[in-house]
């Protein structure tokens, strides 16, 4: 497959830091990074998009991986990219449970401290999340509080692990309070880390990926047989489905040889991880997903 150059640094890491205080965090105070395009004005409102980092993953890290502080990329969304306590988040088995450090609060209680802050729509409000980023963009969608929030959610090599593997249940009866909920997910069929099958998932076990994103066509109430599509000679599998409201509500790219990571064309930092670049720069796919949906559709 062809391999293109990758952006540079000064112009994918273009966000700031930011301490996040309130009295119902715990703990208290959390980081982030937030970007603001330079087009930004007061009497604006923008989409926000809250990036969600993978187990381990430094900000800046997914941040460069994702463009999406890049001004070529996106040059409309505010996007704050939070820290997750010990780098990791609410879903994986490592995490303490939600009654000592509950993110999906922590993430409904920094959308509404972006939105006090900055010119927000918030009908277009969205989560994007890497492998256990990922699983907790899962989780905000299956939560009653918010998934009245946020509009549509994407994830790439998403962690989503069964309920014996965690402290507690947390993916396997997600609760949405309005329907359709839009997701769209990327998942290698070689991923080392997240297996795509679910079986023997280094960390515990975990959802075969169609079987979990298939519980999501029925909670959308998706009515037609799935639309298939074979990209790049094959090496790529589109299904979306379509509930009878929204067309292509839940989509899903299966990618034949790639590993675990955010699907790019050109090389990054954890290629040994990713099984190197891949068919299609995964972001302005994102991007055109989630700008599709605002909340209530």
């Amino acid at each position: 497959m062809p391999e293109y150059e990758a952006p540079r640094r000064e112009d994918s890491n273009k966000s700031i830091p930011w301490e996040i205080r309130n009295a119902r965090l715990h703990p208290s105070p959390r980081r982030a990074l937030i970007y603001v395009p330079d087009s930004y004005a007061v009497y604006k409102p923008v989409p926000l998009i809250i990036a969600l980092h993978g187990k381990g993953q430094h900000l800046s890290e997914f941040e460069y991986h994702t463009q999406l502080s890049n001004e070529e990329t996106n040059d409309r969304a505010i996007v704050v990219y939070p820290e997750g306590i010990n780098l990791q988040w609410t879903g994986d088995p490592e995490a303490p449970s939600r009654s000592e450090v509950d993110d999906i609060s922590f993430i409904d209680i920094l959308i509404e401290l972006v939105c006090e802050d900055y010119a927000i729509q918030t009908g277009r409000i969205y989560v994007v999340g890497f492998s256990n980023g990922g699983g907790l963009a899962a989780l905000l969608a299956g939560d009653p509080g918010a998934s009245t929030r946020i509009a549509a959610y994407a994830i790439s090599s998403g962690a989503f692990y069964q309920d014996e593997a965690l402290k507690e249940p947390l993916f396997s009866h997600p609760s949405p309070a309005r329907l359709p909920v839009p997701i769209l997910e990327f998942h290698g069929d070689s991923d080392p880390v997240e297996h795509y099958d679910g079986k023997d998932t280094p960390d515990g076990p975990s959802y075969n990926v169609r079987d979990y994103i298939e519980k999501w066509v029925r909670l959308n109430k998706c009515v037609e047989e799935p639309k298939v599509q074979k990209l790049f000679g094959g090496k790529v599998e589109k299904v979306s489905w379509s509930s009878d409201k929204v067309s292509d509500v839940v989509q899903h790219y299966k990618i034949a040889g790639f590993g675990h990571g955010w699907p790019t064309t050109y090389p990054l930092d954890n290629d040994e991880q990713r099984h190197g670049p891949t068919y299609f720069d995964a972001t302005p796919i994102v991007l055109e997903f989630l700008m599709r949906f605002t909340q209530g559709t």
